[in-house]
């Protein structure tokens, strides 16, 4: 293809005498006159033919080399030629422009855009062939003017881009597109799920949230704290029409975080210098925090009991579980704050401050349990003088056995637990004094004081359709329980500080071997050996440990200096005043040898065998309730064996007309000395040596009904 050329003006520069350069654009009229100049010029001066030629021949020369270099460039340059290549798609090649041309387009280009976008005018461009104006100049003839010609009008190019030629065969099918990685918020909604299910909302929510639908209906009092919980009362700020406040109770449950929930320094931004070390750390951190939260299994469990044990009386209501995550909202932090106030110095709050930034954070998650107010619990009543007579002991510990003896027949109940703390008690409706007569007839409710039994954390009962309430035995049956050998810190609580600690651990010989005082497996027995002497046999137990790592609900713990392990006798009644938490202060582990565990058993049986009904153990807590009962009438002198008839008479239900009558007041220190004999009986019963022994009772059932075959309790009592 020919080069194609625009001539313009040409001059020569200083250091290159023979480089041209071109200078505007020529139209037809100013070319003609050049040519004609031209002309002239070559008559003028005949030297200047010779001369002539050879420029003409040198700019034939470069223009050739010129455009030769320019088509080159700009096919290197081409997008998709290759691939035009290889498809056999050809394009016509369009000459490419003067560098000046372009750079002038480029320029009114600029300029249309600045004004408006108006469409540039179509340019005639005159193409005059130098070599025949150059020939025609030195012949002589006429200069020859080729005709102008229309640019064609150029169509906008589009955005560049790479283009891509259709693949000739299909590609390897694509792979479904996986879940996305589920919210932090879905991660602890999975993880409490099993709580949900039982929840009347089936939804998580905010604390905050939560708190606002009850707090303009409902004043917050905090009344009781538990192992891994916190007892609040709800108390309706508007009575009843019946002229009563409706009051529930909340049991709020810290739950442990989800093992799926990000540390800080995963989830922050910001770069950390030393990353497995803050890791390491912030674990650690919060381990020690969730020491002391429930797992979800161990709230489910309870949970389930509570729903299980509704139709049973004497045991607490359930009404609602309600799961929540954040803080605590300010209406409960001021009812923390209060009931810490109120409290001595060594009984304050062994849960941290909610109101603190670094107590909780937004992720904590609770489950609050909604009840029934069962009432004040027996050790607040005994420790403000209540419960300080035989007619409110008797009703006390017989409406528990009650309540125990139908749990152990409807579900095959263990409480486990069954300590002052858990045991309410509130007064029952439209109580009246009683004549004498009557007085004497009545075998129980003397007071009209109705018991409630709480707290089911470390209970076991079997799980019943709620369509069925006949308990069907079977070995299959559902079970809610709790493996109490996973914690042993449990029965190596310090029972020089308190004799439940003592209860324990007749409570884990009761259930793993029978017998309350046994602490491990006794050897084989020879056939020359009887069972009596085999009992006499077995070691003593082990040396009490000074401290309990765990704290438990209300019990406190008070530091003795002389550091001697002492094991208390059963008759250990001293009250000790609390100095020290083990909730704060764990135990030295040489004060804390390890529970040996049975030698023919592994953690497999141990679990099995807490599953498994062993009612002894609601024996060994009875035993542990009518000694504290006791224990509280002789530290207030109440007993009727050291009172007079007329104290007796004052402290009896009996109507004030009554009682003043020396007659009536005889009468009356008869009924109570005799309901005192058999409390002394039933507890020497209940004595750990005697649960023992071969004709020992086996369950609370068979003690109740030993009451109404000696006619301590009447058939009307025990139904009711």
């Amino acid at each position: 293809m020919p080069a194609k050329i625009v001539y313009g003006k040409k001059k020569k520069a200083l250091h290159q005498p023979h480089a041209l350069c071109f200078e505007g654009f020529l139209s037809p009229r100013q070319g003609a006159k050049r040519n004609d100049l031209g002309m002239l010029e070559g008559e003028e001066g005949g030297k200047g033919e010779r001369k002539g030629a050879q420029k003409v021949e040198r700019v034939r020369q470069v223009a050739a080399a010129i455009e030769e270099e320019l088509e080159r460039s700009m096919a290197r340059l081409a997008i998709g030629a290759n691939m035009q290549e290889k498809s056999g798609l050809e394009r016509e090649k369009k000459p490419r422009k003067a560098l000046v041309v372009r750079d002038r387009n480029t320029v009114l280009e600029g300029e249309e855009k600045k004004t408006g976008g108006k469409k540039a005018k179509e340019k005639e461009k005159v193409v005059v062939d130098m070599v025949s104006a150059a020939s025609t100049s030195h012949s002589g003839h006429e200069p020859k003017v080729c005709t102008p010609r229309r640019t064609p009008k150029r169509t906008p190019k589009a955005t560049r881009g790479v283009e891509r030629t259709p693949p000739s065969r299909p590609g390897p099918a694509q792979l479904p597109t996986p879940d996305a990685t589920p919210e932090p918020e879905d991660i602890y909604s999975v993880y409490v799920s099993p709580l949900l299910a039982l929840s009347d909302r089936q939804t998580l929510v905010t604390f905050e949230e939560w708190a606002k639908e009850l707090e303009p209906y409902f004043e917050m009092t905090k009344i009781a704290e538990a192992s891994f919980s916190e007892v609040y009362r709800l108390s309706a700020m508007s009575p009843t029409p019946d002229g009563t406040k409706a009051e529930s109770v909340l049991k709020v449950v810290a739950l442990k975080t989800p093992p799926a929930a990000p540390y800080p320094c995963q989830s922050s931004t910001r770069a950390i210098r030393d990353h497995d070390g803050q890791l390491q750390k912030e674990t650690e951190e919060r381990e020690e925090k969730d020491r002391y939260k429930s797992h979800v299994a161990d709230v489910l469990s309870e949970v389930r009991l509570l729903q299980n044990l509704n139709h049973i009386p004497g045991f607490t209501v359930f009404r609602d579980l309600s799961l929540v995550r954040g803080r605590p909202s300010p209406a409960f932090n001021t009812a923390w704050s209060s009931w810490n106030k109120a409290r001595p110095r060594g009984k304050k709050s062994e849960f941290p401050d909610p109101a603190k930034k670094n107590s909780y954070d937004d992720s904590q998650l609770w489950a609050i349990i909604e009840m029934q107010d069962a009432g004040t619990d027996c050790e607040k009543l005994m420790e403000a003088g209540g419960l300080a007579s035989i007619w409110e002991v008797w009703d006390v510990f017989w409406g528990v056995a009650c309540s125990m003896a139908k749990a152990e027949e409807g579900v095959r109940f263990e409480h486990r637990d069954l300590h002052l703390g858990n045991i309410c008690v509130r007064g029952g409706p439209g109580v009246k004094a009683l004549r004498v007569k009557h007085l004497l007839k009545r075998k129980m409710r003397f007071t009209g004081l109705e018991t409630t039994v709480i707290d089911y954390t470390l209970s076991r009962a079997d799980i019943l359709d709620t369509s069925c309430r006949q308990r069907q035995p079977s070995a299959s049956a559902d079970v809610a329980f709790l493996d109490l050998d996973v914690d042993p810190a449990l029965f190596q609580g310090d029972a020089s500080e308190e004799y439940q600690y003592e209860i324990y651990r007749y409570m884990r010989g009761a259930a793993l071997f029978g017998n309350p005082l046994q602490w491990k497996a006794a050897p084989p027995v020879s056939p020359t050996q009887t069972k009596s002497k085999t009992k006499s046999a077995i070691d003593p137990p082990p040396p009490t440990p000074r401290r309990s790592p765990r704290k438990n609900t209300h019990i406190r713990f008070d530091d003795d200096d002389d550091g001697n392990d002492t094991t208390p006798p059963e008759s250990t009644t001293a009250l000790v005043s609390p100095r020290r938490s083990p909730r704060k202060h764990s135990p030295s582990p040489s004060h804390t040898p390890p529970l040996p565990t049975p030698q023919d058993s592994t953690t497999t049986s141990t679990t099995i065998t807490w599953r498994a009904f062993h009612p002894l153990t609601n024996l060994v807590w009875l035993h542990f309730l009518l000694h504290k009962l006791l224990t509280h009438l002789g530290a207030h002198a109440t007993l009727p064996s050291t009172l007079s008839a007329a104290a007796l008479a004052q402290q009896s239900p009996v109507a004030i007309e009554e009682a003043t009558h020396s007659d009536a007041q005889q009468l009356i220190k008869k009924k109570a000395l005799r309901l005192e004999k058999i409390l002394r009986r039933v507890a020497d019963m209940l004595c750990p040596v005697e649960l023992g022994r071969e004709a020992a009772l086996g369950s609370v059932k068979e003690l109740v009904v030993l009451g109404l075959e000696e006619r301590w309790l009447g058939l009307g009592d025990v139904e009711a």
